[in-house]
């Protein structure tokens, strides 16, 4: 998805740009303390006055709503034997809870399907966070066996 831009009803996605990180700079933190990540990503390079994504990854995109320009949201992904792993998502406290963030994430699996990078789909969320697993449960992904005493849950959901 080099430059594309995927379109849904409501969402967009597109590749993360300079300009971003300022544009985020207001909601991204709290985004991820609310997801429990423990680490901010995928902001997680200094980069001077503001921060960058990790040049490393070239897996993020940002969350628009159509006809608006502006990120909304963030998401973190990675596809690799088949799978389709979303290592986070966050959205502006305002767009959470009115299913920009599904749509989000059932737009990126669809592309993932339609390139034939991917049938199966993962992500990881804090045991802690409720709100999590149901988000992940109303996508029709399902927890994978546990492997005890981990902070985190494997959520999976295959086509």
């Amino acid at each position: 998805m080099s430059h594309a831009v995927l379109a849904g009803k409501r969402v967009s996605l597109r590749p993360f740009r300079e300009g971003d990180s300022a544009a985020m700079e207001a909601w991204y933190e709290e985004a991820v303390a609310v997801a429990g990540i423990p680490h901010p990503r995928p902001l997680s390079r200094s980069a001077g006055e503001g921060r960058s994504v990790d040049s490393l990854s070239g897996s993020v995109l940002i969350v628009e709503r159509v006809g608006e320009s502006g990120p909304i949201g963030v998401l973190e992904f990675q596809v690799a034997g088949g799978w389709l792993t979303v290592g986070f998502i966050g959205l502006a406290k305002a767009y959470r809870g009115w299913g920009y963030g599904s749509e989000a994430v059932r737009l990126l699996e669809e592309w993932a399907l339609s390139e034939g990078m991917a049938e199966r789909f993962r992500a990881e969320i804090p045991v802690r966070r409720g709100l999590g697993l149901y988000f992940w449960l109303r996508l029709g992904y399902r927890p994978k066996e546990p492997s005890g005493g981990r902070d985190t849950m494997e959520m999976v959901r295959e086509t």
